[in-house]
């Protein structure tokens, strides 16, 4: 039976996250500013409103995160045709992606600082092959470190590629007034679609270069980059410098509530979006995602690393989020 549940994890700094089953979402993380729980995310009051969320707010999201140029690729010799859901492209995995399943809690993992939850995608889910079982674990650490684990197993070959879509503001009525600093050198070329054209590209002297934080909004609406302007701010795949994974690879920062949020992953890249399509109740640059993933359609250029996984393989790929309060 597909119900709403909602878990709660705490520590004994102060900070709350609710995950609920739906999307295996993030609906909530709060940290203290000046000692009062405050939202760092962008975020429906309640869980019943994201049945109707088509922002991915919080949301895991899969089979292949992302978009498949024309929603099509070759695996082993055949040809494959997904669901077409953004425009031409597959966006997220389809038109009823994973961020739209109600994925089980396993009762046994619930704690107060942990929970797992998993999902099975069956074979010809929105046209992938194989069956996928997955799994999604958040753990809340008592040095203010929200953990996300992916692990999946398949019977045919398939691909993957998963990602968390939270929405940060730290607190702020929006995300242009934070600084960002991405440990990116070189970032994915892209078309009108969000597709990659197969190039990569050098952020020195650019306003792709974040390697010194950098005020968002002051940088996305001073540029003369074409690519910005007719995306109206950022939507790009930054690829990450391979770092140890105990270095942060990007820091949000929030001067106004003294915050800071580093992201450690071993994931290869981080899109950068910075909202411009929220609507609804909610407004452009309202917040940012900073989405830790493999290349932007991968499958479709054989010089990005792959998002095939075979059988017997075991998919595993972890992103932490982590909070703090500036010394000043």
């Amino acid at each position: 039976m597909n119900r709403l549940e909602t878990v709660s994890l705490t520590n004994e700094s102060g900070m709350l996250v609710e995950i609920i089953n739906l999307g295996a979402r993030i609906k909530s993380i709060k940290f203290p500013v000046n000692n009062i729980p405050t939202q760092m995310t962008l975020g429906y009051k309640t869980a019943e409103e994201y049945i109707d969320d088509d922002s991915y707010l919080g949301a895991t999201c899969g089979r292949v995160c992302n978009r498949i140029a024309g929603g099509k690729f070759e695996l082993e010799g055949r040809h494959y045709q997904l669901i077409q859901n953004d425009g031409d492209n597959c966006l997220h995995g389809g038109s009823d992606n994973f961020s739209l399943r109600f994925w089980q809690i396993d009762k046994e993992t619930v704690s107060d600082s942990s929970v797992t939850l998993s999902l099975v995608s069956p074979n010809g889910d929105q046209g992938f092959p194989g069956t996928l079982t997955i799994s999604v674990s958040y753990a809340l650490s008592e040095d203010n470190k929200l953990s996300i684990q992916y692990s999946a197993n398949t019977d045919l070959t398939t691909l993957i590629n998963l990602t968390n879509h939270t929405y940060f503001n730290l607190g702020e009525k929006g995300c242009e007034s934070l600084y960002l600093q991405l440990f990116s050198s070189t970032y994915l070329e892209s078309d009108s679609s969000n597709i990659p054209t197969g190039n990569i590209i050098d952020v020195e002297g650019s306003d792709y270069n974040f390697k010194h934080p950098a005020q968002i909004g002051h940088q996305q609406n001073n540029t003369n980059d074409k690519s910005l302007k007719e995306k109206q701010g950022y939507d790009h795949c930054f690829i990450l410098d391979d770092t140890p994974f105990d270095k942060p690879k990007a820091i949000l920062t929030s001067v106004q509530n003294q915050i800071s949020m580093s992201i450690y992953t071993d994931q290869p890249t981080i899109q950068l979006y910075t909202g411009f399509y929220l609507t609804g109740e909610f407004t452009s640059y309202q917040g940012l995602c900073l989405e830790a993933q493999n290349y932007t359609d991968a499958q479709n250029h054989q010089h990005f690393p792959s998002n095939v996984l075979k059988p017997k393989q075991t998919y595993q790929r972890k992103i932490v989020f982590g909070f703090e309060k500036m010394c000043i």
